[in-house]
């Protein structure tokens, strides 16, 4: 009887600490949605609300305004404008923009990664899986910003991500010239002239030579995770890869 006692008091303990955690979590758990109103689409991964709000849409990147398939992922979003979405939020970003889920019938962020219009990006840990599964999927049908050069295959690549720099090896005798180099982040080195078959790309300052390129960036390559794009003079996808995921 005093086992029985015992047993009911602990699971009384247990249910009020759950209900406690599940009551003062609860907003972090079940992310309140917001009626709102998009004005203007900035650009593929950023709108501006009626009420005057910037959003940066969460787990995602898309291409920027100079960048191939930019216009892709903003002209999805302008079928959006003036229209009743709602919005999940999750703190602000170190420029002042509101970071947030958008969704209509559907979750819009994940559906951008869906189309191919966007890649995922800074993903939080309890999205990433989703957000990778769908990339992938997107990836092998070769949507958007996934297709596929002609040169794809072409190239064999090292990235150094303590010494911060990427061998690019020329398998097929290519012509680089307008060719671009990007990481996950916004934005990407464009060759200036064709090289020959071996180049390594320093993301720090120095003089170009026939052996090095310097990016004159920084810090480029992430020391846990990143990604690289390679793409062709059209814009088509060269090179993929990714570490750390």
């Amino acid at each position: 009887m005093e086992k029985k006692y015992a047993f009911l008091v602990a699971l009384l303990v247990t249910l009020l600490v759950a209900g406690n955690y599940l009551f003062f979590n609860a907003k972090h758990i079940f992310p309140e949605r917001e009626v709102v109103i998009v004005e203007r689409v900035m650009d593929g991964d950023t709108v501006k609300l009626k009420d005057g709000r910037t959003i940066r849409l969460l787990n995602i990147n898309a291409p920027e305004k100079d960048q191939a398939f930019a216009m892709d992922s903003t002209n999805f979003l302008k079928n959006f404008q003036n229209k009743t979405l709602k919005l999940e939020t999750n703190g602000i970003d170190k420029y002042g923009r509101t970071l947030g889920r958008i969704y209509s019938d559907k979750y819009l962020n994940l559906e951008l990664v869906r189309l191919g219009l966007v890649h995922q990006y800074l993903c939080n840990k309890d999205e990433l899986k989703k957000f990778r599964e769908i990339e992938k999927e997107a990836r092998e049908s070769n949507l958007g910003i996934w297709k596929k050069s002609e040169h794809y295959n072409c190239l064999n690549i090292e990235i150094n991500k303590n010494e911060d720099y990427v061998i690019i090896k020329d398998k097929c005798g290519l012509n680089f010239l307008d060719w671009t180099v990007k990481d996950e982040s916004t934005r990407d080195y464009k060759f200036k002239s064709d090289f020959e078959e071996i180049i390594t790309l320093y993301s720090n300052s120095g003089i170009d030579n026939d052996k090095k390129l310097y990016w004159e960036r920084g810090k480029v390559w992430n020391d846990d995770k990143d990604s690289i794009f390679i793409r062709d003079e059209k814009g088509f996808l060269v090179y993929y890869n990714s570490y750390g995921y």
